[in-house]
């Protein structure tokens, strides 16, 4: 990207170079965002709003964007470099969903253009954005057609599975996320309380009920006091409920051993500690594990242990070391597309029995270092049935000192499926996809 000197924080410019680092560098969204977002001189208020909001709208309609854009290319996309192809989609996204009049579309792209391509590159780009707003204005807008063909094919079976109507979920992974909250103590109302002091308002759930878990409707929680001193994080609901299924267990056992195997940075661990318990974080990378032990310590309620290494091993962990394993496996995270949707480009169908083999192998690992009538919990952020419902069933018929232990907590009848395993969808309070089961190991 032949980037010129700019002495202003342009919003397209940045989100173009976002772009690149997801497309041709392989980011992910949010640290490529954050990269883009805090480069000297740092975009604020409703620049970084819009900053975002391109990044995510391009990530989200590619393929339909991509669909309208070749009509106006007359060789096609295919040999475009990327930098030009991120101008390209983000001049049509502004097009065609964003409330921007098209001369103004067309002229600020061109303009963020002329500070990042080669000069001989912006004739094209004018030409292809002008034709695309003549063909808006003839009533020619992409299609809504943002998922791969197999994605969507596994998006209605998911739909299936869980009772949902199949459009409006296909619906809902397009959608941006809403940010929910996690009071790491459960106190959900005090939480509440002393968030709208500080012009945090919070709203309930609209649908299933997690304890301590409130969804953002104002405000700006991460420049809150109360998340500067981690008294609570934010966390998706679906995956909050997961660690608060663990945690109705807990509380009802003297102080347990804890392992979060596949911890990453520490979430989830943060609350489990709160219980009382001494928890073991246990992931593949010592970075992750650095912010687990800093988050715990900052909330007061250190780590018992941390092990760096692969939970497919034995890692020198005695068999039936802990009363309680939370296994929040490594997966496909299909059931985040709303937060990540570049995997929607990168994940391919084969991921899916990769992952299963991945997690079968985790489960076995995890099996031997619980105890007896221990409780095992495993997770996923994924909707597919290899990973969820399949990889339970099998792991059932290969372990019969295992059973399913949902628990009766109230809050529980709106998350639990017939069979007695959590599964989530985002038409049901805009929360990721999840699945988990709770097991318990015979005494």
């Amino acid at each position: 990207m032949s980037e010129r000197p700019n002495h202003h924080a342009d919003p397209r410019q940045r989100a173009a170079q976002a772009l690149v680092l997801i497309e041709q560098d392989g980011q992910g969204s949010q640290a490529a965002l954050r990269q883009v977002l805090d480069t000297a001189p740092a975009l604020a208020g409703p620049d970084r709003g819009l900053c975002t909001e391109l990044v995510y709208g391009v990530l989200r309609r590619r393929r339909p964007l991509d669909r309208w854009l070749e009509l106006s290319c007359r060789q096609g996309l295919y040999d475009l470099e990327e930098p030009t192809l991120a101008i390209l989609r983000l001049g049509a996204l502004q097009l065609a969903d964003l409330r921007i009049p098209p001369h103004a579309a067309v002229h600020a792209t061109v303009e963020t253009a002329k500070r990042l391509l080669p000069h001989k590159q912006i004739p094209f780009v004018h030409a292809v954005l002008r034709s695309l707003a003549q063909r808006l204005l003839d009533g020619d807008r992409p299609d809504d057609r943002d998922l791969p063909d197999w994605l969507a094919r596994r998006a209605q079976a998911w739909a299936t599975r869980a009772h949902v109507d199949g459009a409006a979920l296909e619906r809902a992974l397009s959608q941006p996320a809403p940010l929910f909250v996690h009071a790491l103590d459960g106190d959900g109302p005090r939480l509440i309380a002393e968030l709208a002091v500080e012009g945090v308002v919070l709203a309930p759930l609209d649908g299933a009920q997690v304890p301590g878990v409130g969804r953002v409707a104002d405000g700006k929680f991460l420049q809150s006091q109360v998340f500067s001193a981690r008294r609570a994080l934010a966390q998706d609901a679906a995956s909050a409920a997961v660690v608060e299924w663990l945690a109705d267990w807990l509380a009802t056992q003297p102080p347990s051993r804890v392992a979060d195997i596949a911890a990453g940075h520490g979430v989830k661990s943060a609350r489990l500690v709160h219980t009382g318990a001494a928890v073991t974080a246990i992931d593949k990378n010592g970075d992750k594990l650095l912010h687990a032990v800093q988050l715990c310590d900052q909330i007061g309620h250190p780590l018992a242990a941390t092990i760096t290494g692969d939970a497919c091993k034995d890692l020198g962990i005695p068999l039936g070391s802990f009363d309680a394993i939370l296994l929040d496996a490594p997966c496909t995270a299909l059931g985040t597309l709303r937060r990540r949707p570049e995997l929607r480009h990168r994940r391919m169908a084969s991921d899916i029995l990769r992952m299963a083999e991945l997690q079968a192998r985790l489960l076995r690992q995890a099996a031997r270092w619980l105890r007896p009538g221990g409780v095992l919990l495993y997770a996923v952020c994924s909707f597919t049935e290899e990973e969820g419902p399949q990889q339970i069933a099998q792991f059932l018929h290969e372990n019969t000192d295992f059973q399913r232990f949902p628990g009766q907590s109230p809050w529980l009848a709106d998350w639990l499926d017939d069979h007695g395993d959590l599964v989530s969808a985002p038409v049901r309070g805009g929360v990721d996809g999840f699945f988990a089961a709770r097991l318990q190991k015979s005494a």
